[in-house]
């Protein structure tokens, strides 16, 4: 089955999907960095003091993840949704209406748990439970909604800003969420929806699911948890942290910082290619097979930002990282499931997605140390690669056997020799 024919069967769930990821702009670094200039100037707010209330409320919201994100293994999908975007256009809505300087953290912890948490978590979450075949087109169509909202939003915010207001631009913010998010969900996605690729309807098993649950304390045990959380946190902390520092970033290499604008929509462009053609792949090899191989541009992007010069060098940067993270991002969703089952995915997920929040709240708190200490790029920049490189060595256990059979079989074939492939 093709694209075309899975969303033509499945248009619903996919729309949901992408409605999902693309509105989570609203929580995303990206798009609240817009509103950084208006609430320092408003409330007459530091640098340092404004990234401290993000950065706590970013991890408060990591914390509180895990134990309302497992209860999308017990609630019916609809309310769980309408829940959260409940939490969302509330946090948007007080954000607005900020008195004081105090009104800033709530705010933030709302949007960055509603926003960057749970409404990812319930695209994939329920792209991983519904399918099984096709699963990895369906993470990658959900996962569309990402690049669509860096292209399309930022330009559009600063728009509607420069009209109206930051604080009349975040009460359209809140009606467009909870406008389509309420249609859509309640008069669009059905019962009928909510079906498993062999037919069943898993939303009828949520009591039986209240009991003999999983706990995430037992996850944390398992080895599939640690061989998959050091990828999970290092992406967001890296990419996060670069992004953060991209104008810094741009000042040391002496390029033109009217490049950083060029550079991001190069990034969402690979990315949105990269998450097209990982979809059929998975579905296809399965994600074990792939899960070493999507950090390798991530490794050569971090190579062309510390060696290049020229100022080609931003988009091939850009580029790479974009192949990176939107090939990881559905590898490591369906990889989830394979290690886990699609049972308990709710809490399994609400558990990984806490390291990734958490892990973008560190990145640019730590680059920022670093920074300050004067070590600069030149220390940066091989840190990350060297960390990079092990998360890369250990990331080669998740391979199946079959897999490295074949390897091992297609090496002697076009070598003609006998000795073994070095393990990694």
């Amino acid at each position: 089955m093709n694209y075309l024919q899975f969303v033509r069967k499945n248009r619903e769930m996919v729309i949901f999907g992408i409605i999902m990821t693309a509105l989570s702009s609203f929580g995303q670094t990206f798009l609240l960095a817009l509103y950084v200039p208006f609430l320092m100037e408003e409330f007459k707010l530091s640098n340092g003091l404004l990234s401290t209330f993000y950065g706590l409320a970013t991890i408060g919201a990591a914390m509180a993840l895990p134990k309302l994100g497992k209860l999308i293994d017990s609630v019916p999908l609809q309310k769980f949704t309408l829940a959260t975007t409940a939490t969302f256009v509330i946090s948007l809505f007080f954000l607005s209406i900020s008195q004081a300087w105090w009104y800033i953290p709530i705010a933030f912890f709302g949007l960055r748990l509603a926003g960057q948490g749970l409404y990812n978590h319930i695209a994939i979450t329920s792209m991983s439970r519904y399918f099984d075949v096709n699963r990895g087109k369906a993470i990658s169509l959900a996962s569309l909604g990402h690049p669509l909202g860096q292209a399309i939003l930022p330009a559009i915010i600063l728009v509607v800003i420069a009209r109206v207001g930051w604080r009349e631009s975040l009460w359209l913010n809140a009606a467009i969420v909870s406008i389509v998010v309420a249609v859509f969900t309640i008069w669009v996605l059905k019962s009928e929806h909510l079906v498993n690729e062999s037919g069943e309807t898993t939303e009828s098993s949520h009591e039986e699911k209240k009991v003999d649950r999983v706990r995430q304390r037992d996850i944390m045990k398992s080895k599939a948890f640690w061989l998959l959380a050091p990828n999970i946190f290092f992406i967001p902390f890296a990419v996060t942290g670069l992004f953060f520092y991209q104008f810094a970033i741009i000042e040391f290499k002496g390029w033109n910082i009217g490049l950083a604008a060029a550079g991001l929509t190069s990034y969402a462009v690979a990315s949105f290619i990269s998450i097209l053609l990982s979809g059929p792949l998975i579905d296809r090899y399965k994600a074990k097979t792939f899960f070493p191989f999507y950090l390798f541009p991530l490794l050569g992007a971090l190579f062309v930002i510390w060696f290049v010069p020229n100022t080609w060098g931003i988009f091939v940067y850009n580029i790479l990282m974009g192949f990176s993270v939107g090939f990881g991002s559905a590898t490591v969703a369906a990889l989830q499931v394979e290690f886990f089952g699609p049972t308990y995915i709710g809490t399994v997920r609400s558990l990984f997605t806490s390291v990734m929040v958490l892990s973008s709240a560190i990145g640019p708190a730590l680059f920022g140390i670093f920074l300050d200490l004067g070590w600069g790029f030149q220390t940066i920049f091989p840190v990350t690669l060297v960390i990079l490189i092990l998360i890369m060595i250990q990331s080669f256990r998740a391979v199946p056997k079959y897999s490295r059979a074949k390897w091992k079989y297609k090496y002697k074939k076009v070598t003609g020799k006998k000795n073994k492939i070095p393990k990694p």
